[in-house]
């Protein structure tokens, strides 16, 4: 019951961060993202139909973001993963919580792992 009401309020709130968009075929997209220390983070990522497979991990302030962004596809965001502090790797949507385990950056990598591309919708409480 007290799920439900959390769900409820985390819904009835403004995100902290929206964004639609679409990613082509195998392609890797990240956004920053500022967390406190201790805070929970909810993150969302819904798929449309048709499903489209996005994977999607937060990485931390300790990835070099110029490194990131000199790496090809995919290895982009295996590289990514290597500074992982949460991530969903269910098929389709995700959603999962994040707890900041410090106050500074984080970066939330999406990177199509279908490689069908396709539209999403990323919103995080």
């Amino acid at each position: 019951m007290i799920d439900l009401l959390v769900l409820a309020a985390l819904l009835s709130t403004e995100p902290l961060l929206s964004s639609t968009d679409v990613l082509e075929r195998g392609a890797t997209t990240v956004y920053t993202l500022t967390v406190m220390e201790g805070t929970d983070y909810w993150i969302v990522l819904d798929c449309p139909p048709p499903p489209a497979d996005f994977d999607v991990t937060v990485a931390s302030r300790d990835m070099d973001f110029d490194e990131f962004m000199s790496l090809p596809y995919y290895e982009d965001y295996l590289y990514a993963r290597g500074f992982s502090i949460a991530d969903g790797g269910s098929e389709g949507s995700e959603s999962f919580t994040l707890t900041a385990p410090y106050t500074g950056p984080a970066f939330i990598v999406i990177h199509d792992i279908g490689e069908t591309g396709g539209s999403y919708d990323l919103k995080v409480y």
